[in-house]
């Protein structure tokens, strides 16, 4: 069994149901203003963790108090997520701050996620 099955199990056994929310096509009206279309969302399954607060990234602001540490199981997902997508947790919808994949060899095992509920 390979590295992304084990993560991919391990994820779906310890963790939950979610969304992602990827916003829907960009329209530029006549006046520069700019609409999105329906957002499309996508199931994923989710492991969600605290991170442990640093107080000297809290004040470098690279991580907000409250700020969720999400990995994404890669086995079923369709897309990649992007920092534009919205995570849906619980009915809970978060703004993504930053994505990572752990890809060694350009295979991606997980997706990691930093999210804030604004």
């Amino acid at each position: 069994m390979g590295l992304k099955n084990i993560a991919s199990r391990l994820i779906k056994k310890h963790g939950q149901a979610a969304e992602i929310l990827r916003p829907g096509e960009e329209v530029r009206d006549e006046y520069g203003g700019i609409s999105y279309g329906e957002p499309t969302s996508h199931p994923v399954t989710i492991l969600s963790a605290t991170y442990a607060i640093e107080l000297q990234l809290v004040a470098g602001g690279l991580l907000g108090v409250g700020d969720q540490r999400i990995f994404v199981a890669a086995d079923g997902l369709t897309i990649e997520p992007t920092t534009s997508d919205a995570l849906i947790i619980d009915g809970i919808e978060y703004r993504t701050i930053r994505v990572s994949p752990l890809a060694p060899a350009g295979d991606v095992i997980f997706w990691e996620m930093q999210v804030r509920n604004d």
